[in-house]
């Protein structure tokens, strides 16, 4: 059996059984904790339709076990109401921490306050509502943070690898995500940016995919029947793109090239094999996950974050050649166990000598929602540890900290590989 079969038959068999898992538990949530005296920690996430989610599963749960704490999966099948249910009925299943997914900007914080009403400390990834931010006194010291990877960067980096792959000519069309959330807004920002670098490029088509290769089939399939001299294709996440790639082996257009997001196995195996995959991001979904309920289970424990920590920005890297793909599948996906060292990334374990693997860098709220259009609301005030934070200096030497304790990141291999040769946060 083949590397590539290998990988399939493993990823097939973890889905089964995490849907094995879900389908078991009530419908509010999964079974009571291994342990009722060691603290729960939620982990949401909206589909299991995409790979990438199972990935920040594993993570958050192999980081869980090694730090002796239960971990609670739920699904809420991209429904606000659902999402805010599960949160809402948290605290009476004994869960002290969650990792949550907010599924557009407008919930966020009704999610959030909902969670650390309940004493529940609680992450927050992907999509937030502007000029929300972790350090509000409503929160309680509560939210521990809310955590992305620079969405707008790892577009644009994606996006131009395709483009440049393609020459710098012809008909592009582009798959968005789910339109109102963060993620999707600033991924298409990121490739409006590389599209004004290529004035020998037109872009012919741009809809929708909603995050998944099941919504996006029928999308990619009228639009290269409307647009059959397309020579790129680029997607919002990988689970799209391998729709796009599926629809365009079915037409026998070989030659088209295809970027997405997520670094997931499929994907990088049609990269490798010289398949239509041209470009991916890698965000470490299994790191992401193991990461968030580190920093939450640091803030259970009693670790203190500043200001300036309270909203980040993870690294990335845009993986866009045969050989990073394989590195990439040989480092994270052939691994057992994962790559990293939770209890390393984890103050309340290691101390001083704490170790990210991967570099986080703090936000400036102007900044990041400004790059979007979205202006601070009239009379609206940044918290005052935040607001002086970034007044003295303080967002500046965090930053520096924090690439001082990505110490030991196991990427090292995969990013000299990539066409770029530096990470999305310029690590080499």
């Amino acid at each position: 059996m083949n590397n590539s079969i290998r990988r399939t038959t493993a990823a097939l068999a973890a889905t089964a059984a995490l849907t094995v898992s879900i389908i078991g538990c009530t419908p509010e949530g999964s079974d009571a904790p291994a342990d009722p005296d060691a603290p729960t920690v939620m982990i949401q996430v909206p589909t299991m339709d995409n790979s990438y989610w199972a990935d920040v599963i594993k993570g958050a749960e192999a980081a869980a076990e090694e730090l002796g704490i239960n971990s609670d999966v739920q699904v809420y099948g991209q429904s606000i109401d659902t999402q805010l249910s599960q949160i809402q009925q948290a605290g009476s299943k004994g869960v002290d921490m969650a990792m949550v997914f907010a599924q557009d900007q407008a919930s966020s914080p009704t999610l959030i306050q909902a969670a650390t009403d309940q004493g529940i400390y609680v992450t927050n990834v992907f999509s937030n509502q502007p000029w929300s931010t972790p350090r509000e006194a409503d929160y309680d010291d509560h939210y521990v943070g809310y955590f992305l990877p620079d969405n707008v960067q790892d577009s644009y980096n994606m996006a131009t690898s395709v483009l440049d792959q393609i020459g710098g000519e012809g008909e592009v069309l582009h798959i968005t995500g789910t339109p109102g959330n963060t993620t999707s807004d600033e991924r298409q920002l990121g490739v409006d940016r590389a599209l004004e670098e290529f004035p020998g490029v037109e872009l012919v088509g741009r809809e929708s995919g909603g995050e998944s290769r099941v919504d996006t089939q029928p999308v990619i399939e009228d639009l290269l029947t409307a647009h059959p001299d397309v020579k790129a294709v680029i997607c919002h996440n990988d689970d799209s793109a391998i729709a796009v790639i599926n629809a365009l082996r079915e037409r026998g257009m070989s030659e088209v090239k295809v970027g997405g997001i997520d670094a997931i196995e499929e994907f990088l195996d049609d990269m490798s094999a010289g398949g239509n995959a041209a470009a991916t991001v890698a965000i470490h979904g299994a790191w992401f996950g193991g990461y968030n309920v580190v920093r939450l289970y640091d803030a259970f424990e009693g670790e203190k974050y500043s200001a300036s920590e309270s909203m980040m920005f993870q690294d990335s890297l845009t993986i866009d050649t045969g050989d990073a793909a394989g590195e990439y599948q040989s480092v994270v996906y052939d691994a057992d166990p994962l790559p990293f060292d939770w209890s390393a990334m984890s103050r309340a374990v290691s101390g001083d000598d704490w170790d990210t693997q991967v570099p986080l860098l703090p936000i400036e709220p102007e900044d990041y929602w400004g790059r979007i259009d979205q202006p601070a609301p009239s009379g609206y005030a940044l918290p005052d540890d935040l607001a002086t934070e970034l007044a003295d200096g303080s967002v500046e030497s965090t930053g520096a900290t924090y690439l001082e304790h990505a110490a030991s990141n196991p990427l090292g291999s995969v990013i000299a590989l990539t066409r770029a040769g530096e990470s999305s946060l310029g690590q080499k």
